[in-house]
């Protein structure tokens, strides 16, 4: 079961919409792409057990619990499945 409390933002792509929440990423962390750049994480993204996979790459866009925009039609940077969790970064 989903607490609204605990995901109260929303991601957005295709015509999918996925519960989630944001935060600002702690430190600098970078990730290097296929093509040899490197991309500064800016956020980290909690997203409930169960989650369907995303593909890292696809453009999203995030609304707050007020509709107000966090960010938009970005890049996915990573997405993780753990055990206990599903995580994310842009």
């Amino acid at each position: 079961m989903v607490v609204p409390e605990q995901y109260p933002d929303r991601l957005v792509y295709g015509n999918k919409e996925v519960k989630c929440r944001f935060r600002p990423a702690r430190g600098t962390k970078y990730l290097k792409k296929q093509d040899g750049s490197e991309v500064l994480f800016r956020f980290d993204i909690a997203f409930p057990v169960g989650t369907e996979p995303i593909l890292t790459g696809t453009i999203v866009s995030a609304f707050d619990k007020s509709g107000s925009v966090i960010v938009y039609e970005q890049e996915l940077l990573d997405f993780h499945i753990g055990q206990l969790h599903c995580l994310g970064g842009m």
